[in-house]
């Protein structure tokens, strides 16, 4: 099967148990590194409003050309420049999204981030969990970084944010699914292997909190 950067064919467990973290009824959102806007294409519809913001400009079209709808905009913006959005938003998310920040830059994007809050305003987090699952995950040996739950406590404290919920999903087939999925997309340019087999299968993973791949994380501004 042909390997398709499509909404429908790159939403996995993983999206759904981002996109169960809170609820976006009438609320104006922020999503930070929106990629292909899956987040805005599940959400929108409740939502009162969306803001996407991605540095890769084929990923900002390809949103575009998925979602038209007026209370979703997309920009070609950069989480190192959050200075430049005016609007004020009651939810921030990152979803995979800290881990390919630079280096020592988390603490600066959020604290920005928490500028754009309203009163009582969250921030979303998800990120890869650093365990012996990412000697499986190809891009760890690329710089994609994962973390302990001790360094995004520490991350979060540092921001002045309260967190309010920390736990973890995913499992074993969410592990070798990653592990298929690089070479399936970049050399054979395919989906892997039995996809709706292991799509099923992590689903029932992320219906647990208390994976091995993924941290969830949920802070409040003060």
């Amino acid at each position: 099967m042909k390997f398709e950067n499509s909404a429908e064919k790159r939403v996995s467990a993983k999206h759904f148990a981002n996109f169960r973290m809170a609820d976006f009824k009438n609320k104006r959102i922020l999503d930070i590194g929106c990629g292909n806007g899956l987040f805005e294409k599940y959400n929108f519809e409740d939502s009162k409003s969306i803001l996407g913001i991605d540095l890769n400009k084929n990923e900002i079209e390809i949103a575009r050309s998925q979602l038209k709808n007026k209370k979703v905009q997309f920009v070609v913006l950069g989480a190192l420049n959050l200075n430049k959005i005016k609007k004020k938003f009651d939810y921030v998310v990152l979803f995979d999204v800290i881990e390919h920040l630079p280096k020592r830059k988390e603490v600066f994007v959020l604290k920005e981030a928490t500028k754009l809050l309203n009163r009582g305003g969250k921030i979303l987090i998800s990120t890869p969990k650093d365990n012996f699952s990412k000697f499986l995950d190809i891009a760890w040996y690329f710089g994609h970084r994962h973390y302990t739950y001790k360094k995004i406590k520490e991350i979060i404290s540092e921001t002045g944010l309260r967190l309010d919920k920390i736990y973890s999903g995913g499992g074993i087939v969410d592990l070798f699914s990653i592990l298929l999925f690089y070479p399936c997309k970049w050399i054979l340019r395919s989906e892997i292997p039995f996809k709706n087999w292991f799509d099923k299968k992590k689903m029932e993973e992320y219906s647990s909190k208390k994976g091995i791949i993924t941290i969830f994380a949920i802070c409040s501004k003060r």
